[in-house]
């Protein structure tokens, strides 16, 4: 099981602070979310989500596979719709209720959605709908 509450900057590059579990679970799922609301998944992008879950604390390409599936598969079932993608990313940015948390959140999926070179109009919409939850 892996040590969600350590900072592994070193091996991943990415400084996930102090995350509880439950919020490395609802940055995924945003990720993922985000990841998939332009059509295109570029590889660049999946990379990236590769070392967050390493940083994360999951070590093997499984425990990363596997926790990226059940991601897939937990957003999938709560965003068949723009407004379900919507209360589904209000749902999950709630979790994260400091200000820095919140930075660290937004500033994430603001260089995810930015990775393939083109912010789509859908992704544009998602990240305000962040920054509205989290008010920005």
């Amino acid at each position: 099981m892996p040590n969600n509450n350590l900072k592994k900057p070193a091996a991943s590059g990415v400084d996930l602070g102090d995350f509880t579990p439950e919020q490395n679970q609802a940055l995924l799922d945003l990720l993922v979310l985000a990841m998939y609301l332009d059509g295109n998944l570029a590889q660049v992008e999946e990379a990236r989500l590769q070392q967050l879950l390493t940083a994360m604390g999951f070590e093997t390409e499984y425990d990363r596979n596997r926790e990226l599936d059940a991601s897939v598969t937990r957003v999938r079932r709560q965003s068949q719709t723009p407004a379900a993608v919507k209360d589904c990313a209000k749902k999950l940015a709630a979790s994260f209720t400091t200000r820095e948390h919140q930075q660290r959140v937004f500033d994430l999926l603001n260089h995810l959605t930015a990775l393939d070179g083109n912010v789509s109009s859908e992704e544009n919409e998602f990240l305000s709908t962040i920054k509205a939850t989290f008010k920005f």
